[in-house]
């Protein structure tokens, strides 16, 4: 991108800086989404699996402990001042 006629050389080049940083930031985050991403589908699939093992004759459950149920108070909290 060409510099604007409106900067000069040095505004330019901390507006370059700037910009640069700011890719790096969203970078990482968009490498911090996607390992949180991965990371949910991991635990549903392990859920899954737990899940179907459980139901199946002859399988005992591995320790596992459903995951806590929501109560319906908690759910009407979320959506308060939407």
């Amino acid at each position: 991108m060409k510099r604007p006629p409106h900067l000069n050389a040095t505004e330019w080049a901390e507006y370059q800086q700037r910009q640069a940083e700011l890719d790096d930031l969203m970078a990482q985050v968009a490498d911090q989404e996607a390992q949180m991403e991965h990371d949910l589908i991991a635990t549903h699939d392990e859920y899954e699996l737990g899940f179907s093992q459980e139901s199946q004759p002859g399988v005992t459950p591995a320790g596992r402990t459903p995951p806590p149920h929501r109560s319906p108070a908690s759910s009407r909290g979320r959506n308060r001042g939407r």
